[in-house]
């Protein structure tokens, strides 16, 4: 989840913030991790209010087991 006045950069800031987390909890490469959320991740727009807007990162965690 991601809140920013720029919706560009609010997408960003919350990938990279799935990749990360993602790269904690399997240990996985940032690379693979990227690759995963291409096709895997959706991204909702949950907030455009007050001049920030937010973003959501959704992935099922079944894709995240060992």
């Amino acid at each position: 989840m991601a809140f920013d006045p720029d919706l560009d950069d609010a997408v960003v800031i919350a990938l990279r913030d799935m990749i990360k987390l993602i790269c904690a909890r399997t240990g996985i490469s940032r690379e693979d991790a990227y690759t995963l959320c291409s096709p895997a991740a959706d991204l909702r727009v949950t907030q455009v209010v007050d001049g920030a807007k937010g973003v959501h990162v959704m992935l099922d965690k079944a894709l995240l087991k060992r």
